[in-house]
């Protein structure tokens, strides 16, 4: 007869082997229908099993330390099968690429992600503190509580609208203070635009509204120049570019209006005289430059803009770096576009389809998008230095493309889309040239993204190839918008809700209630 001492590590194998087959099994099934579960269950199986295994042997089955050694050896196993493949198949998240995280966005703040080449992207907060982004992090300016703010194109001033006085901050950081406040000058008025060193102000006193010029180089308060202006309830200003606006404005813009919506001072002093219309000044001189831009009863919209891509020297670029464009609608509806250098008109449109028309200036151009006379049907039309007639975005390069399921997004220089093959593929939105393409995990993954600043922002799903790969996990990728070079790409969760691109390969992305700079 066998003893019980003689049955138990039999027993004990038996176990082990119903454990072991029981693991490749749950191994088996998790790699197949991957199931998470499933492989970690084979993890902790298999580690049963082999403790199980050294309880066979029947020497350390009969004292207390060989079982102890048996259940340590279970769990160590259990936990070398599971917890490093869990670690391993996690996101790795934002951390690699992250520059800086920042309070999340409350009610009153505002972001400026693309004021102009050389400017930098900011943050204004409801308090009045300024975060600048640029190629130094993130730098913090204190300003004004409901201040009107701004960058000048190349960079180097923050502008400050308070009340009927503008400060300037010089963001040079060697001639900060040594606790950072950057130095400051002051002027009366509201900025109309700032080249170089010369600053255009309109001031409004007792006796009239004036127009000033100020030479910044030569450290006067005084101005150069003054000319009379129109009155206030005459004043207007010009339209914010790279902003979808109705092409016929219920109410004309304030002087503002630009400044708040595009974070930008522009290089070009434009003026609304209610006599002759819309002129460009000299900066210096103050007197008109050219032709009038557009008359007084026109119903136009009219923004400064930079040049198109591609357009001049590749050395030295091009002759007129910022341009004016006008858009005026007919009493049908129909558009003509029109772009202006010192005055002068650099081409002009035909007239577009009259219909109901939103459009969008910038870089050059001009993206409208509303519905044709007669049709409810929402459709796109661009008009570039290219060619004089409007043209669905792409033309027939795109429409000769594969069939577009999603837009990443639009503006004058590129549309970024996903096809159904399973392409990210950017065009041309002129010419429909293919720029660039990527892959997608599948033909038919969603896809989400924004497009903004020269940078597309883009996450699709992972494709899940192994077990433990959790559910939801994305690829979030920041992508050059005109070359296709990916600065940034990371596995990240579920928690990513806003996407917000930036200049230079960079993003600001909420993950959960985080706010984080990414970058390369």
């Amino acid at each position: 007869m066998t003893s019980t001492e003689d049955r138990d590590p039999l027993i004990a194998l038996g176990i082990a082997v119903v454990l072991a087959a029981l693991a490749g099994i749950n191994a088996m099934l998790g790699a197949h229908l991957l199931i998470g579960a499933l492989r970690l269950t084979a993890g902790i199986l298999a580690g049963a099993a082999a403790g199980a295994g050294m309880l066979a042997v029947p020497r350390l089955a009969r004292h207390r330390i060989g079982r102890f050694l048996a259940l340590a050896l279970a769990l160590t196993l259990a936990l070398a099968l599971t917890v490093p493949a869990v670690i391993a198949a996690r996101p790795a998240g934002l951390g690699p690429h992250t520059i800086a995280r920042l309070d999340p966005l409350s009610a009153g703040d505002e972001l400026r992600t693309r004021p102009a080449l050389d400017a930098p992207a900011f943050i204004h907060r409801a308090d009045g503190t300024v975060e600048l982004i640029d190629d130094l992090g993130v730098r913090r300016v204190a300003t004004a509580s409901g201040a009107t703010i701004a960058v000048t194109a190349d960079g180097q001033r923050l502008v400050e609208v308070a009340g009927e006085t503008t400060t300037l901050h010089l963001l040079d950081p060697t001639l900060s203070s040594p606790d950072g406040t950057p130095p400051t000058t002051s002027a009366p008025g509201i900025p109309l635009a700032i080249d170089g060193t010369w600053l255009v102000m309109r001031e409004c006193e007792d006796a009239g509204c004036y127009l000033h010029g100020y030479d910044l180089s030569d450290g006067s308060e005084k101005p150069v120049w003054t000319t009379a202006a129109a009155d206030l309830e005459d004043a207007r200003g010009p339209d914010p570019a790279e902003t979808l606006l109705p092409a016929r404005p219920e109410t004309p813009p304030d002087l503002l209006d630009a400044l708040r919506t595009t974070g930008l001072l522009p290089t070009i002093p434009l003026h609304f005289d209610p006599a002759q219309g819309w002129l460009q000044l000299d900066p210096s001189t103050g007197f008109p430059l050219g032709e009038v831009l557009a008359r007084p009863e026109e119903t136009c919209r009219i923004a400064v803009t930079t040049a198109p891509p591609g357009t001049g020297d590749a050395l030295t670029g091009p002759a007129h770096p910022w341009q004016v464009l006008t858009v005026c609608t007919e009493q049908d509806g129909a558009l003509i576009a029109r772009a202006h250098a010192d005055g002068t008109v650099l081409w002009e449109s035909k007239a577009s389809p009259g219909g109901d028309w939103e459009v969008l200036i910038g870089s050059g151009r001009v993206l409208a998008t509303g519905t044709e006379q007669g049709t409810d049907v929402v459709g796109e039309l661009v008009v570039s230095e290219q060619a004089a007639a409007w043209q669905a975005p792409g033309g027939e390069g795109v429409q000769q493309a594969a069939m577009f399921r999603a837009r990443v997004g639009i503006d004058p220089v590129r549309m970024v889309v996903a096809n159904d093959i399973g392409q990210l593929v950017a065009y041309d939105t002129v010419e429909g040239t293919d720029l660039w393409s990527a892959a997608l995990t599948s033909p038919d993954a969603p896809v989400r993204g924004r497009l903004a600043a020269g940078t597309a922002v883009v996450l699709d799903p992972l494709e899940r190839t192994r077990p433990l790969t959790p559910r939801g996990a994305q690829r979030l990728r920041v992508i050059d918008a005109d070359s296709g070079e990916v600065s940034v790409q990371a596995q990240v969760g579920r928690g990513i809700t806003e996407l917000h691109p930036l200049p230079d390969g960079r993003a600001l992305v909420v993950d959960g209630t985080q706010l984080v700079l990414i970058g390369p």
